[in-house]
């Protein structure tokens, strides 16, 4: 028996592997789009088949199709969601435009699958055929960008519980250090005191908004559009189709959905997902930076910063025994780095739509999700293997927020600009704390200055001036 079988369409004959469920579309596009060996995320894949479900369901409703034709329609659409016959999606993700190699991949698979549920041959595409009961009522142009937001859907809602634990750890963090005094640090150079608990609260502040920034993104995507079809006009759909297919789609995904006001637009215009990436983005922005502000707080051990401790996960070095790099922060800059590529790539791709249709969803496609689900386990990571243990060193931090020159401006209140200007430059050169020469000066007591450090990290002149009424009724006695 031959290895293959042999399909035909309006441009020749293919020679398909005897097995495969896909069929001679996917063949020509397996052929034709060889280029990265990337496949779309599975998540896409299981979510294209559950719209396709969701549209045979709505199709044997409206009475379009036979009933044996789409309970075997639905058995092999399930069988595709349980994760099932995944090696039947092969196709690269840089292929041709708006999806429908993707969309023609899973009809091909799902018509044969149904055929041999039927005790039908592979190939033959008969009694159920990929275009004519499959792709009823459906369309590439419609079914991959509303495919591509319900996958969203799904990676968000997964994001944002990584999210959720990471601010949480990070207000954890606030409390626990809530005490520990430190130099504040502007232009990488000592500023007036801080708490670390203060600092990483700002941590969890930047988490909680981004998390609010992605939500309010991702409302937009809940807005769904299947049975706009070809150019969002609902060409060779039922009138009622649209309707019922997001409550078939709502039964089975369990997410909040509602029907887009404009099909045509949302055809033609993807900032939607531009919108969702810019939010993504912005959250890898300040991670970098988080990041980078935990490496310095730790450097070291021995000449640097050291004020915190990260937990060590890995050796550091192939060449210098006992370094321990921090690993874990330097792989979630990375992703988010790609992440910050992925947002310029999907950028070029949502403006270069033209006319009535945007052709490169497929790209969006990659890196949304692939950003999305990427963000999420660094997050996870970043939460887990990191920020939870991070301890402090609190015999540096007090050293430091005692030697600080930027102790002088909590005196400059007191003495006036230009003497905490001198006392500042005296301490640098004599190497002895701000505080100490100012209390050996005479400029502030004992007493004065224990109030005014305790009171460093907040806003402190309430306590200046009790600190000038207490000199002037002194005077006075």
């Amino acid at each position: 028996m031959p290895s293959y079988r042999t399909e035909e369409d309006a441009l020749g004959k293919k020679k398909i592997p005897r097995g495969s469920y896909f069929g001679i579309f996917t063949q020509r596009a397996l052929e034709n789009f060889s280029i990265s060996n990337v496949r779309i995320h599975p998540k896409f894949i299981k979510m294209l088949a559950t719209v396709k479900k969701a549209a045979n369901e709505t199709n044997l409703k409206l009475d379009f199709i036979e009933e044996s034709h789409a309970l075997a329609i639905k058995k092999a659409a399930d069988e595709v969601i349980e994760g099932k016959l995944s090696d039947q999606f092969p196709l690269d993700v840089f292929q041709a435009g708006a999806g429908t190699p993707w969309n023609m991949n899973m009809n091909e698979v799902l018509a044969n699958r149904a055929n041999e549920i039927l005790g039908e041959p592979l190939g033959e595409y008969s009694p159920v055929h990929p275009n004519n009961h499959v792709n009823m009522m459906q369309s590439s142009n419609d079914v991959i960008p509303n495919t591509i937001r319900l996958t969203s859907i799904e990676l968000v809602f997964e994001l944002l519980s990584k999210l959720d634990a990471l601010e949480r750890t990070f207000s954890k963090k606030s409390m626990e250090f809530r005490s520990i005094r430190k130099s504040g640090r502007t232009h990488l150079r000592d500023a007036v005191p801080i708490t670390l608990g203060q600092e990483m609260g700002a941590y969890a502040s930047t988490v909680s908004r981004a998390i609010r920034r992605i939500k309010e993104s991702n409302e937009h995507i809940h807005r769904i559009f299947l049975g706009g079809t070809a150019v969002g006009t609902g060409l060779n759909t039922h009138p009622d189709f649209s309707s019922l297919i997001i409550e078939r789609l709502v039964e089975f995904t369990g997410f909040d959905l509602s029907l887009a006001e404009d099909f045509i637009e949302k055809t033609q215009f993807m900032s939607d997902f531009q919108d969702l990436i810019d939010a993504v983005a912005s959250l890898s922005l300040d991670l970098v930076k988080i990041n980078n502000d935990l490496m310095i707080l730790s450097s070291g051990p021995k000449t640097g910063l050291k004020e915190i401790k990260l937990p060590p996960v890995e050796p550091g070095s192939s060449i210098m025994p006992g370094k321990v790099n921090p690993s874990i922060l330097e792989s979630v800059n990375m992703v988010c780095f790609q992440i910050l590529g992925s947002r310029t790539t999907i950028e070029h791709a949502v403006r270069s739509g033209a006319m009535d249709l945007n052709v490169y969803t497929p790209v969006i496609a990659f890196n949304l999700l692939n950003s999305l689900e990427r963000l999420k386990e660094a997050v996870r990571i970043l939460n887990d293997l990191c920020i939870k243990d991070i301890e402090v060193n609190e015999k540096v931090t007090e050293h430091y927020f005692n030697h600080s020159n930027a102790i002088s401006t909590l005196l400059s209140p007191i003495i006036g600009y230009e003497k905490a200007a001198k006392l500042s430059e005296e301490a640098m050169d004599s190497d002895v704390p701000v505080s100490e020469l100012a209390i050996s000066k005479g400029l502030v007591t004992e007493d004065e200055m224990d109030m005014i450090l305790e009171n460093a990290t907040e806003p402190n002149l309430v306590i200046i001036e009790e600190i000038m009424r207490k000199r002037e009724n002194d005077q006075e006695t």
